[in-house]
């Protein structure tokens, strides 16, 4: 979905539709099974065969970089950057512009200062990049230069322990569909601005206490996900007038082990009460009632 390689929706469709739509027959092919199942997604796998047919089928797209690698064809889009297994930043990569999807894998404290580099490198380089994957990144910060990348539909920081606040640009990410922020211990300032977002995912933040009630601006959310954040509580009433008439889309909202969680955002479910389809919460021992106003959630499944 990141990279546009989804058919258009038909009538009363969702992107995610079309996408389970070509996950359901690659599994009836049996090209991938289900390795999986954490309810609200999924992970696969696929046979070593199959694997080997999809890397000569796409080795014209995709790449797989370490420092070995002494050559890229020119029309490389997708790049698995092996950080672990570099010295230095790979001088076939200066030559990329068109990247599209950029996953940087095995990243180590180590490997550190090479890991500040590759980023660099993408930020200046990389101007078409949807999607960019640095999970379990060594960086204390990201760069101010990531509010460029103003084709970026997908961003995942999760596990990125020693990265505790986003630079002041990360407003300009107005594209932004899919946000995964691991241990930040504040939102960004500017979500509002983030008008594409369509799924938040907040886990191990165990120090940020509450959501920004600037959430209600962003009225393409559909997915939210907060896990363990053992000190966050979820209390935002409506309080100005233009909340009573709040028209939002949250269709799944997700709560796993926040310890300290007692009340659930009115304001957020409320304005999503006719779009609201699963509600999932779990390991939160301190919400002792669903409230009153739970029954004017009318779409649950």
């Amino acid at each position: 979905m990141a990279n546009g390689l989804l058919e258009h929706p038909k009538q009363n469709q969702e992107w995610e539709d079309v996408g389970k739509r070509y996950l359901n027959e690659l599994l009836s092919r049996c090209l991938i099974q289900m390795e999986k199942d954490f309810w609200l997604y999924f992970t696969f796998k696929m046979h070593d065969l199959v694997h080997d047919l999809a890397l000569d089928v796409s080795q014209k797209e995709c790449k797989t970089v370490n420092s070995e690698t002494e050559t890229i064809d020119e029309n490389v889009r997708h790049l698995l950057l092996c950080d672990e297994k570099l010295v230095g930043v790979p001088r076939v990569l200066e030559e990329m512009k068109n990247v599209r999807t950029v996953i940087i894998q095995d990243a180590s404290k180590e490997s550190k200062t090479t890991h500040e580099s590759l980023i660099n490198l993408c930020l200046s380089n990389f101007k078409y990049l949807r999607a960019l994957e640095l999970r379990k990144s060594p960086l204390t910060a990201l760069p101010n230069s990531i509010g460029t990348l103003k084709h970026l539909r997908d961003l995942d920081l999760g596990g990125c322990r020693s990265l505790r606040e986003l630079p002041r640009s990360f407003d300009k990410l107005r594209s932004l569909q899919s946000l995964y922020l691991g241990y930040t211990e504040c939102l960004p300032e500017g979500m509002q601005y983030l008008k594409s977002l369509r799924t938040l995912v907040l886990g191990g933040c165990v120090k940020l206490v509450s959501l920004s009630r600037s959430l209600k601006f962003l009225t393409k959310l559909e997915h939210l996900y907060i896990n363990i954040c053992s000190s966050m509580n979820l209390k935002m009433e409506p309080e100005e007038e233009e909340d009573k008439d709040l028209q939002l889309s949250l269709k799944t909202l997700s709560l796993v082990g926040l310890l300290a969680l007692r009340d659930l955002p009115r304001l957020l479910l409320q304005g999503s009460s006719s779009t609201l389809q699963q509600l999932r919460i779990t390991g939160c021992p301190d919400l002792s009632v669903l409230p009153a106003w739970q029954p004017n959630l009318t779409s649950l499944h």
